[in-house]
């Protein structure tokens, strides 16, 4: 079949090949896919509504998660879907283009998730090791700052992806191993493929990835050796109530993705499906975990959950006698 490039996208397609393997569960496979999607949408909604309209609420932490959160909806909605549509409906089509573009919004939003985490995991290391200078140094300015410059790393990091993905030649019609336009599916099945895109990818590993696991440890680091030094009992614990969900974010985070990396570097080793549930597991985990470790896991807005929940049952009390 003739190869194609940019120039002819508008005929270029891949073929999303899901699970090879597993097509005979994939029905069932569809079940945690939907919850996780329903988790995805609602859960992440009602979080950053909650953070949104509780004043309480209104501190430089809540606006780290609300917009963590905010990427992880994005991420939902432009993965679990079409994750969705091919386990029901075997629609395994997906344009040059299309593709392009839901690798830019899940890459970006992924990027931003790490730059996020470093951000809160600083927040934390100040009010915690630093509290009388935490309000001088957190500041509106602060968080405007760091979420421009998370903003500008990840483009800088994505969009280069997106270019050198789109500037590879393929055939008319490529299959590709994975339910989701994942870079390296794409770039494999290329006929063409430049050394530069692997330099690419360990240079962002290298130079994104490694620091941002560096600062995020640097900082727990200080935050343990400060915790330890406390001889209130009760003190310690607030502080481990405090960070536990972040920790919690941080390692199914970046261990779920060192795992991802891991099977695709041994993927001769094991089945096929492997690669491909691995990869999208790492995407789509953290968009259905998150809204429910932080609402959960986090004391205030647990607390504001559970009255709205209390009205609610009061107002249908109310109007049950009425």
């Amino acid at each position: 079949m003739a190869a194609t490039n940019q120039s002819g996208s508008h005929a270029l397609e891949f073929v999303l090949t899901g699970f090879p393997g597993l097509h005979d569960i994939q029905h069932w496979l569809s079940v945690p896919f939907l919850l996780m999607f329903i988790v995805a949408l609602f859960g992440n909604l009602m979080v950053i509504i909650i953070i949104a309209t509780e004043k309480t609420l209104h501190k430089p932490m809540y606006y780290f998660i609300s917009i963590l959160l905010v990427g992880d909806l994005i991420t939902g909605v432009s993965l679990l879907p079409q994750v969705l549509v091919i386990l029901w409906l075997g629609s395994q089509r997906i344009y040059f283009n299309t593709c392009i573009i839901q690798m830019f919004f899940i890459y970006f939003t992924v990027a931003m998730e790490s730059a996020l985490l470093v951000l809160m995991a600083y927040d934390r290391y100040t009010a915690i090791c630093n509290p009388l200078r935490y309000s001088s140094i957190v500041t509106d300015t602060f968080i405007l700052k760091g979420v421009l410059a998370g903003i500008v790393r990840s483009l800088s990091v994505v969009l280069p992806v997106c270019t050198l993905t789109s500037s590879l030649s393929y055939h008319i019609k490529s299959f590709v191993t994975n339910v989701y336009c994942e870079y390296l599916s794409i770039i494999s099945v290329a006929c063409t493929r430049s050394v530069f895109n692997d330099i690419f990818l360990y240079f962002v590993f290298t130079m994104v990835i490694l620091p941002d696991i560096a600062l995020v440890g640097i900082s727990y680091y200080m935050i343990a050796k400060t915790t330890l030094k406390l001889k209130s009992r009760e003190a310690r614990l607030k502080v481990f109530r405090t960070c536990t969900s972040h920790v919690f974010v941080i390692l199914s985070f970046y261990i779920s993705g060192a795992l991802t990396m891991l099977i695709f570097l041994v993927k001769n080793s094991v089945p096929a499906y492997m690669n491909a549930l691995f990869s999208v597991l790492y995407i789509s985990i953290p968009p259905a975990f998150n809204p429910v470790i932080y609402g959960i896991k986090t004391k205030e807005i647990l607390n504001v959950i559970l009255s709205c929940v209390q009205k609610y049952k009061n107002n249908m009390f109310d109007l049950r006698n009425d």
